[in-house]
């Protein structure tokens, strides 16, 4: 019951993070954003469903067929996003140095795991993929003086649909058991939930 409820809870905070957003950039509100955060997100994104999916193949159980599916909906979501934001944010400098960062330091991850395809070494590029880019939009947001590309409820939203799904993982690896999938989506949202906090603080101090 717990984590239908907690599904069901993600789905609407994903919807009332996406619509003040896409109102946020019809009305060219984008000071403190670049587009290397959403980019690197895709990644993201595309490497927590490729994991949710070899988990529930692991153990088809209820609890990881949602998380299959939060990261499908996050998976389209964020498109839309990109293809809008393109039209008012140009790529910067320093969206390069990020990106290629991300890129040099996963590079180095695949050397170690000697594969791409092993699950701790998709973990990492997720962790590269949310962490990095997180960490570059609050130093943006600071540097611009600026956090009027986030609104309250998005931000309120991030919040509560990054817990649940926290939790939904650690559920998922306490109840069915840790397989590499499950560790390597936890290492993840792990980074997510620790570089988001300092989005969230940097937001608060700006506004």
């Amino acid at each position: 019951m717990m984590t239908k409820v907690l599904f069901w809870f993600q789905v609407i905070m994903a919807w009332t993070y996406m619509i003040p957003q896409v109102i946020g950039l019809l009305n060219g509100k984008t000071e403190g954003l670049n587009l290397a955060i959403w980019s690197l997100f895709m990644g993201y994104l595309l490497v927590g469903l490729s994991l949710s999916i070899l988990s529930y193949r692991e153990k088809p159980e209820a609890i990881r067929r949602y998380t299959v599916i939060i990261f499908s909906q996050w998976a389209i979501f964020i498109p839309i996003l990109i293809i809008m934001g393109f039209q008012h944010i140009h790529w910067t400098t320093g969206d390069t140095i990020v990106s290629s960062s991300a890129l040099v330091l996963y590079t180095i991850v695949v050397l170690y795991y000697r594969s791409f395809k092993d699950e701790m070494s998709r973990g990492w590029l997720a962790v590269l993929c949310k962490g990095v880019p997180q960490l570059w939009v609050a130093w943006t947001m600071i540097d611009a003086r600026s956090c009027e590309w986030l609104p309250p409820l998005s931000l309120l939203a991030t919040n509560m649909t990054m817990l649940p799904r926290f939790f939904q993982v650690y559920w998922q690896g306490r109840q069915g058991g840790w397989d590499r999938a499950t560790k390597g989506l936890m290492l993840g949202e792990i980074s997510n939930v620790v570089t988001w906090t300092v989005v969230t603080i940097v937001w608060f101090f700006l506004r």
